[in-house]
């Protein structure tokens, strides 16, 4: 219980972690940035909530090898993303 308490947002013990070691903050707002990456990128590319959130995860607790598998996964994918929306064919070619 002490130690839940003491990684509490705020804490002395986690200030104290990144004034020391700024590098650390630096560290993980890349690992938590490309994490949001691979569940949004595995959701454009029509993958269900529960797989795009377990890879965005598993990119939080094992970067090094869940960030570099989903890539290889996705390099090997025959699902290709969905196309970016082309305002011409929402407007419905209006011209």
């Amino acid at each position: 219980m002490a130690v839940a308490a003491s990684l509490v947002a705020g804490s002395p013990l986690l200030v104290a972690a990144v004034i020391e070691e700024p590098i650390l903050a630096v560290v993980y707002a890349i690992t938590l940035g490309v994490s949001v990456w691979l569940f949004r990128d595995a959701r454009r590319r029509r993958r269900s909530v529960v797989v795009a959130v377990g890879w965005a995860v598993g990119g939080l607790i094992l970067p090094g090898i869940v960030h570099f598998g989903y890539l290889y996964g996705r390099m090997k994918s025959t699902t290709p993303a969905e196309p970016p929306a082309d305002d011409e064919t929402e407007r419905g070619n209006d011209r």
